[in-house]
């Protein structure tokens, strides 16, 4: 979990996801802001259940629905996964609108997430292109 620091300009903070450092310091660079924020919910995305040690319950089954047909009733059905798992694991974040877009000719869903990220006020929004891997 990010860690929620109380500085006069930055609320979050986390590991940067590609391990960076500093080039001084040799310390791992850190996200802060909205990006912790936006980095937390791609990764929730991307977590199936049982994937995480100690918390078998978070996450989302979307990788299954992939493999179902690409239309909107799966479009409709993995919307409100995506929607489900970001009100129930991250607090951080409200006003939350999930738009997924079918794309059966590439057999892929790309889903438009916008969300307000609640003690600063700002509004954000995260795409991610969901594809079955072969």
């Amino acid at each position: 979990m990010p860690l929620q620091i109380s500085t006069k300009n930055t609320v979050y903070a986390d590991i940067d996801p590609n391990f960076n450092r500093n080039p001084k310091t040799g310390d791992l660079l850190t996200v802060k802001d909205s990006r912790s924020v936006k980095q937390s919910v791609m990764n929730l995305l991307s977590t199936n259940f049982g994937d995480r040690l100690f918390q078998p319950r978070l996450g989302t089954s979307t990788r299954a629905l992939l493999f179902e047909p690409v239309d909107a009733i799966t479009a409709m059905e993995l919307r409100d996964r995506v929607l489900n798992i970001l009100v129930q694991s991250e607090p951080r974040i409200s006003n939350i609108i999930v738009d997924v877009i079918a794309q059966p000719n590439s057999n892929e869903y790309t889903v438009n997430i916008e969300y307000s990220i609640v003690p600063l006020e700002q509004s954000d929004r995260a795409t991610i292109v969901l594809q079955r891997n072969r």
